[in-house]
């Protein structure tokens, strides 16, 4: 079975069920999402895409997005999502970036919308299409695809290093979704909704789940919820929907706007996956107390763990189940690589359980060691990659489980995410997690909705932290207070660095930028 095969099976069932993005004023069924994805393939094939040819997908969230994605598996071509810039603050950045992944993927073609046209006359190589003319086409005899052809060339975000084409074929792509839903399960009484980009891994392969499931769809635009969380949740809450997916910042965002007095009705949400960064303990507790009047229920909270090179998820708690989480020593966790578990206190980090292996897929750390000691995430199954474009043998173990940089332990088959390898900070031999010491730091008043990375540079560790605080005096209090907090509770004192509200960079799926922040830092030193 392929991707679209897969869909057409779905849409066969229910060809009147919605799909409704309303960012862009379209609603359409899933029979006119596939007969529009059926054309838009012959009219690729007349512009010459085949079997093996790489199609960009440039698009908002939107019928386009989807109408190609499904128009590429038909033909045997593989579709590249690219990313959207964030704003024209960076985007000659963006441009250079965008340039970088239509280079290394080989893009034959680049279908795209008249908004983002523009955009495309900076880049070289593909050749661009409309997608809206490509669905005028007559439907065609095609090729099709095999389940081990390449179905997405998904780049990951770049939060710890260059983006990597991630290669992911139909059979991964059905194995992630099948075990998503049989780890949460989907019924045709469920609804999914969503705001995280279509080319961002968990936006795609979330919104695909749903579309495999044939149950309805609402997809917003990230600067809906970006620009009024509030109002995204209004909208949400309108549309009933029952399963929705953001990283743990969207949750601090609902948090962070919704007032505390406005009426909600949030018991439809059944599923609310949080994952694509670290989980904090305290929004976990805010979240669940400030919306349990409003009928949200702890057992819809569901921490999660993936990644692109799987697909997207490889842990899910049990379902029905509240958040857990435990308290460990701050420095046996990183000194000594043990998760020693402690009370809650000022010593104390609190770790979010993210569950065990969903179906089809197997996690272990660092080969197999005990419980309760830190080392390297390891994964395996039918949803994780073959390996990463241009480097087909990829990150593997000498048994075959995909290496993914990022530490952990496990306890009682939970895991738990500790931070990731490449981000960890070595100051005089000792170990600091840098999520510790922006914990610190997030709670000083002048700190910028809690904005801030830390990460090492010559033998010290710097924390950089955006701020509304223009006076010298003000931003000189708010250094000291965030050094002398850190050197109180973690025994470290890093540089404090102060920077505008938005200047972190970020991925494309919108993480601080740890390592992105440090390059930036040592360009303005020098």
């Amino acid at each position: 079975m392929t991707l679209p095969g897969r869909f057409d099976a779905a849409a066969s069932r229910v060809p009147d069920q919605k799909i409704s993005f309303p960012s862009e004023g379209e609603t359409l069924s899933y029979g006119e999402l596939g007969e529009a994805s059926r054309r838009a393939a012959a009219g690729l094939a007349a512009a010459g895409a085949g079997p093996g040819s790489a199609i960009g997908v440039l698009a908002p969230n939107s019928a386009a997005f989807l109408q190609t994605v499904l128009a590429a598996g038909r033909l045997g071509a593989a579709a590249c999502p690219l990313p959207l810039p964030m704003g024209l603050r960076d985007i000659e950045a963006y441009l250079r970036r965008t340039q970088t992944i239509v280079d290394a993927a080989r893009l034959t073609h680049l279908v795209t919308v008249p908004q983002l046209r523009p955009l495309t006359e900076h880049l070289t190589g593909p050749r661009v299409l409309d997608a809206a003319e490509l669905a005028r086409h007559e439907p065609a005899v095609l090729p099709g695809a095999q389940p081990e052809d390449t179905a997405v060339l998904q780049f990951t975000s770049g939060s710890t290093a260059s983006p990597k084409g991630v290669v992911l074929t139909h059979a991964n792509v059905i194995a992630c979704a099948d075990s998503i839903t049989e780890a949460i399960a989907i019924t045709a009484a469920d609804s999914w909704g969503s705001w995280l980009p279509l080319f961002h891994d968990m936006g795609l392969f979330g919104t695909v789940t749903g579309l495999f499931n044939g149950i309805r769809l609402t997809v917003w635009s990230p600067a809906a919820f970006v620009k009024s969380p509030a109002a995204w949740l209004g909208e949400f809450t309108a549309a009933r929907a029952s399963i929705c997916a953001m990283p743990n910042f969207g949750y601090g965002y609902l948090l962070a706007t919704v007032p505390a007095d406005r009426e909600l009705d949030l018991s439809h949400w059944r599923v609310a996956f949080n994952g694509a960064e670290s989980i904090a303990v305290s929004s976990v507790r805010a979240f669940l107390d400030r919306f349990a009047p409003a009928g949200f229920r702890p057992e819809a909270m569901t921490p999660a763990y993936g990644m692109a090179e799987a697909t997207l998820v490889a842990t899910l708690p049990p379902l029905d189940r509240p958040p857990v989480w435990e308290w460990v020593d701050r420095a046996a966790l990183a000194g000594m690589g043990k998760a020693i578990a402690v009370a809650e206190g000022p010593d104390a980090r609190g770790i979010v359980g993210l569950g065990s292996a969903v179906p089809g897929m197997r996690v272990r750390v660092a080969g197999g060691v005990p419980d309760g000691v830190v080392g390297e995430i390891e994964v395996t199954g039918a949803a994780v990659t073959s390996g990463y474009l241009g480097h087909r043998n990829g990150p593997f173990t000498g048994d075959g489980w995909l290496r993914t940089g990022d530490l952990g332990y496990l306890r009682d088959g939970e895991l738990f995410f500790t931070g990731r390898s490449k981000e960890m900070i070595t100051v005089r031999g000792e170990n600091v997690y840098p999520l510790d010491v922006e914990a610190v730091a997030q709670r000083v008043d002048g700190v910028y909705k809690g904005r801030c990375v830390a990460f090492a540079d010559e033998e010290r560790i710097v924390l950089c932290a955006e701020t509304r605080l223009r006076d010298d005096d003000e931003r000189a209090r708010l250094r000291e207070t965030i050094a002398a907090r850190c050197a109180a509770e973690l025994g470290v004192r890093p540089a404090v660095h102060l920077v505008e509200p938005r200047a972190i960079p970020r991925t494309t799926s919108g993480k601080l930028q740890r390592l992105g922040m440090r390059e930036r830092y040592r360009t303005e030193k020098s």
